[in-house]
């Protein structure tokens, strides 16, 4: 029952804006429940970076900076699929998060609260 609750609100939640239909970055993030894997690293002004949805649910990377401005995020990313995120960021550090929040049988499900969470020092 919680899972077929959980399922409903992410289906019905807002997306965001930022993917293609297609990968194509040499580093990849990869989500699932409830995590979020990236490279510790990345070049600025690099123009692409591929997320890959390991999970059973839909999630999404919101990327922000140290201030919480976000600066690039995807829409939701169903199970099993690889879309390519655009993201040209300047140096600093970066979260990398999945801030879907669902109504689940037992009160709210907050994926970043459960651990889908990354840091990501963009370099020079």
């Amino acid at each position: 029952m919680r899972r077929r609750a959980l399922l409903a609100v992410i289906a019905a939640a807002v997306a965001f804006t930022g993917c293609s239909a297609q990968a194509s970055g040499d580093d990849v993030v990869e989500l699932g429940e409830f995590f979020i894997t990236s490279p510790a690293t990345i070049e600025a002004g690099r123009a692409s970076i591929s997320v890959t949805n390991a999970g059973d649910y839909r999630h999404t990377v919101v990327v922000t900076d140290a201030s919480g401005a976000v600066a690039a995020a995807t829409d939701l990313i169903d199970p099993g699929a690889t879309v390519e995120l655009d993201l040209g960021l300047p140096e600093g550090s970066f979260s990398f998060t999945c801030r879907i929040v669902a109504q689940g049988s037992d009160g709210l499900v907050d994926h970043f609260e459960l651990g889908m969470a990354s840091t990501v020092e963009v370099t020079g």
